[in-house]
């Protein structure tokens, strides 16, 4: 694509107006991975909120390796490569990541960050890939004191030590992909098949009956604070949440919405005591300065009906700022305004760099946003 196309282009997509807006947000949509993600993604992309005085602009990568620019997801541009792309992008104050697959929560994170400069919403680069592998998101957060389950990392040739009942699940894998549930001998064969097709490693983790909750911590006026938590309503005839329950698969395995209504309904907020409350909300906290988190963070905890005791499964260091997004839902249920915290969010992390990128990434001191 030439330059004076690519100009032209850019003009009519990111077109000016009298009125200076408070913020200027990149979107990050797509994947470089799988339709699958892709799908994922818009999903969630096409639903985040607008506060009052932000101009949301979006770039979207394709399976392909192939980028789109637009005002939104409903209008834009030809597919051009990443050079153009980054070229063709408008002045920017920050970038809100929408991206789902494993180069998305980290490489992509890396690039528009470190490498552009760009200020991004939520933990960087160096921290999400660390929370996208589970067994070390495991081995880090247990040193700071956060319960895990027994557990045990598998490479195909390695000798299983592990006894049922057991989940079997891809080490860095999201949206339950993979996982099985194993009860007897007779289902590992299956079950490390299955995991094997999606990752070279799974995490074999001891099956903690009892109650799942998801814990959330956002940073605010220099704290943490956890919202209002949310429960999965799990039962002995659907013990453990599944890709089923997290999502509706179209014909071709995509997904293609959240399903209506799940086998492990959503409750939130989660029914637990002040005193169970105060455990998870710790736990977490610790998991988020552990991890080396920034802005936000998300975490399943399974509850020991034994015990009562919480155990950490997973982190999920991602929000879509969509009301469907489960941070979001714990807003809602808590009584705040989406809008109002978004911006809040937004805001203080465009305020750690500004950049300018029209006249290709020109740095400037950080500066406190009107």
């Amino acid at each position: 694509m030439s330059e004076k196309i690519l100009e032209t282009q850019a003009s009519s997509l990111f077109s000016t107006t009298a009125t200076t807006p408070i913020l200027r947000v990149l979107h990050l949509v797509g994947s470089r991975v799988s339709d699958f993600y892709y799908n994922l993604s818009m999903i969630y992309g096409k639903e985040v909120v607008q506060p009052v005085g932000v101009s949301s602009y979006y770039a979207v990568i394709h399976p392909d390796g192939l980028w789109q620019l637009g005002t939104s997801l409903d209008a834009l541009s030809e597919n051009m490569s990443l050079q153009d792309m980054i070229s063709g992008l408008p002045e920017i104050d920050v970038v809100v990541p929408h991206l789902f697959c494993f180069p998305g929560m980290t490489s992509f994170r890396a690039l528009f960050e470190d490498i552009l400069g760009l200020p991004l919403v939520g933990s960087p680069s160096h921290c999400t890939a660390l929370a996208t592998n589970k067994a070390q998101t495991r081995s880090v957060v247990a040193v700071s004191g956060v319960r895990v389950a027994k557990a045990q990392l598998l490479r195909k040739g390695d000798t299983l030590t592990m006894q049922p009942p057991f989940i079997v699940k891809p080490n860095s894998e999201d949206n339950s992909l993979g996982l099985t549930l194993v009860w007897n001998e007779t289902q590992i064969e299956s079950a490390l098949h299955v995991g094997f097709e999606l990752d070279e490693t799974l995490l074999v983790e001891d099956y903690i009956p009892g109650r799942e909750v998801r814990v959330g911590v956002i940073e605010r006026g220099g704290q943490l604070w956890v919202p209002p938590m949310i429960e999965y309503l799990v039962t002995e005839e659907h013990p453990i949440r599944t890709v089923h329950d997290k999502l509706d698969l179209q014909s071709d395995g995509t997904p293609g919405k959240q399903p209506e209504k799940p086998a492990a309904k959503p409750m939130c907020p989660a029914n637990v005591t002040p005193e169970l409350f105060e455990k998870l909300a710790d736990a977490a906290k610790k998991a988020h300065i552990a991890l080396g988190c920034r802005d936000y963070s998300l975490y399943d905890f399974r509850i020991h009906k034994a015990t009562n005791e919480p155990y950490l499964l997973e982190a999920g260091l991602f929000w879509s700022f969509a009301k469907i997004g489960m941070i979001s839902r714990m807003l809602l249920a808590g009584g705040e305004r989406l809008e109002d915290v978004t911006l809040e969010l937004w805001r203080g992390a465009a305020a750690r760099t500004r950049v300018a990128c029209g006249s290709l990434f020109k740095y400037t001191k950080a500066e406190q946003l009107l």
